[in-house]
C-alpha cells in the first residue's frame, strides 16, 4: 500500500477533526455573542428606563429654554452621573439632548457637558435628522465597540423635550474571543496528536498487511517491475505498481475507449444533421426542429433558390453545378448570426430561419441582398449564368408558420421571375 494513501487518510482525518473544532468554535462564539447581545439589550433598556423615570421632561425643557440650572436640575444630573458611574463597566455615557436643524444641545450629561453645550451631527445622526427633530420613535446605532440607543422624551402636552442617549460598551467581544481561541487551539493540538496515533495504528494493523497482499499478487502475476515509493497524485498514474496503479490503467483504457466512441458518435451526429457539400444543416435536421419554430414568438424566414442550376449541370457538368452550390452556401453563410439556422432543403434551395432577429434586422438583410442583386454564382468563363433568388417574411406574436413559409416562398419566386427577365435567362 502506497504511503500516499496513508497520508491522505491522515490528512482527511485531521481535516475532519479540524472542521469539527472550527464548527465548535463557531457555535460557541455565536452562542456567546447571542448572550452578549441579550445582555446589551437589557442594559440599554434598563439605562433608558432609569433616565426616563429620573428626568422630568417639562422641568428639563424649562431649564434648557432659560439656561437656569435649579437645584432639581443638579439633583437629576447627579443621579444620572451616579448611575453611569456605578455601571461604568458597560455604560459609557448617559445624556439628554435637544436636536435642531443645525445641531444638538446637551441638557443633561453624565460626562460633564454643560447645559446648552453643542453636540454636532455625525454621519449616523445626520441620516436621521428629521426623525430626531420630530421625536416619535426610538433609534439605535452600532459602531465599533459601542452601541448608542436613543429614546424620545416628551412633555405633558406632548411637546418633544429631547432624546435620552445611552452609549454602552460591547462587554464580551474580544475578551471572550481570546478565551475561546485558546480553548480551540488546545483542542486542535490534541486532535493532531490523536490523528498521529490513529495513523500509526492503521499502518500497523491495516496498511502493512494490505501491502503484503498486494506484493504477493504482483509477484504471482509475473510482474517483477513492482516498486515501492511511487506516489500517485492523479487518477491515471499508471506508473504505480499497486491496486491504484492497476485501477488507473484500467480506467485509462475505459476512458480512452469512451472518448474514442464519443468522438465517433459526435461525428456521426454531425454528419446526420449536416449537408456534406455545403456544411449547412440538412432537411432531416430541419424536420427535427420544425415544431420548435412553430412555437416561436417571432420568426424571420428567408428562402433562397439558385437559378439555372439544372441547365448548368446539363451543359457544363455537375462539377460546375457543385461550384455554384458551394458559392451560394458561402454567400448565405455570411448572413447568419446568433439564433439563426440555415438548411439546405434541396439541390438548389436553402432556407434561413432566424429566431432572435427583429424586423429591423431583416430589413437590413434585405437591403444587403437587394444591393448585391443580381448575385452571380457561376464563373465568368461559364456559358451559363447562375444567380441567387431570395424571398423573405417576418411574423411576431400569433402567426401561422405554414403561411409564413408560403409568403417567403412566394416572394422568392417573384424575385426569381424578375431576375430571369433582367438577365434574360431561359425559363428552366
Amino acid at each position: 500500500m502506497s504511503g500516499s494513501i496513508k497520508k491522505s487518510i491522515a490528512v482527511s482525518t485531521a481535516l475532519l477533526l479540524f472542521l469539527f473544532v472550527i464548527i465548535g468554535f463557531g457555535a460557541s462564539y455565536i452562542a456567546i455573542r447571542h448572550i452578549d447581545s441579550r445582555y446589551q439589550d437589557a442594559s440599554v433598556q434598563a439605562a433608558l428606563d432609569f433616565a426616563e423615570l429620573t428626568i422630568d421632561a417639562d422641568a428639563a425643557k424649562e431649564c434648557f429654554s432659560t439656561r437656569n440650572r435649579t437645584e432639581d436640575y443638579f439633583t437629576v444630573q447627579n443621579k444620572i452621573s451616579e448611575y453611569q458611574k456605578n455601571n461604568s463597566s458597560i455604560i459609557s455615557r448617559i445624556s439628554l439632548v435637544s436636536f435642531s436643524n443645525s445641531s444638538g444641545y446637551f441638557i443633561y450629561d453624565s460626562s460633564g457637558a454643560e447645559l446648552g453645550s453643542k453636540l454636532d451631527y455625525n454621519d449616523q445622526t445626520s441620516a436621521s435628522k428629521a426623525e430626531l427633530i420630530n421625536g416619535r420613535s426610538s433609534l439605535e446605532y452600532k459602531e465599533k465597540g459601542y452601541i448608542t440607543a436613543m429614546r424620545p422624551v416628551r412633555t405633558v402636552d406632548d411637546t418633544l423635550c429631547g432624546y435620552i442617549i445611552v452609549k454602552i460598551k460591547r462587554p464580551y467581544g474580544s475578551r471572550h474571543f481570546m478565551f475561546i481561541g485558546g480553548v480551540v487551539a488546545g483542542i486542535l493540538i490534541i486532535s493532531v496528536a490523536f490523528v498521529f496515533i490513529i495513523s500509526a495504528m492503521l499502518n500497523r494493523r491495516i496498511f502493512k498487511p494490505i501491502k503484503q497482499i498486494t506484493d504477493s499478487a504482483v509477484y504471482l502475476s509475473g510482474d517483477d517491475s513492482a516498486s515501492e515509493g511511487k506516489d500517485a497524485s492523479v487518477m491515471f498514474d499508471t506508473k504505480r505498481k499497486d491496486e491504484i496503479g492497476r485501477l488507473s490503467s484500467a480506467l485509462q483504457k475505459i476512458f480512452f475507449d469512451m472518448n474514442t466512441g464519443a468522438k465517433h458518435l459526435s461525428q456521426a451526429l454531425y454528419d446526420a444533421n449536416h449537408d456534406g457539400m455545403t456544411q449547412h444543416l440538412n432537411k432531416r435536421c430541419y424536420h427535427s426542429m420544425e415544431e420548435t419554430f412553430r412555437s416561436s414568438e417571432q420568426l424571420c424566414v428567408v428562402y433562397f433558390d439558385v437559378n439555372n442550376l439544372k441547365l448548368m449541370n446539363d451543359t457544363n457538368g455537375h462539377e460546375s453545378g457543385d461550384f455554384v452550390i458551394k458559392r451560394a452556401a458561402d454567400y448565405i453563410r455570411g448572413f447568419l448570426g446568433q439564433g439563426d439556422y440555415c438548411f439546405r432543403m434541396g439541390g438548389d434551395e436553402f432556407l434561413i430561419v432566424m429566431t432572435e432577429r427583429s424586423f429591423r434586422d431583416l430589413d437590413s438583410m434585405m437591403e444587403k441582398l437587394s444591393k448585391d442583386s443580381p448575385y452571380i454564382l457561376s464563373r465568368e468563363s461559364d456559358s451559363i449564368k447562375c444567380s441567387l433568388s431570395y424571398g423573405c417574411a417576418f411574423a411576431k406574436g400569433e402567426f401561422s408558420y405554414d403561411e409564413l413559409l408560403a409568403e417567403a416562398e412566394e416572394n422568392m419566386y417573384r424575385n426569381k421571375t424578375e431576375l430571369k427577365k433582367l438577365l434574360q435567362m431561359p425559363d428552366r
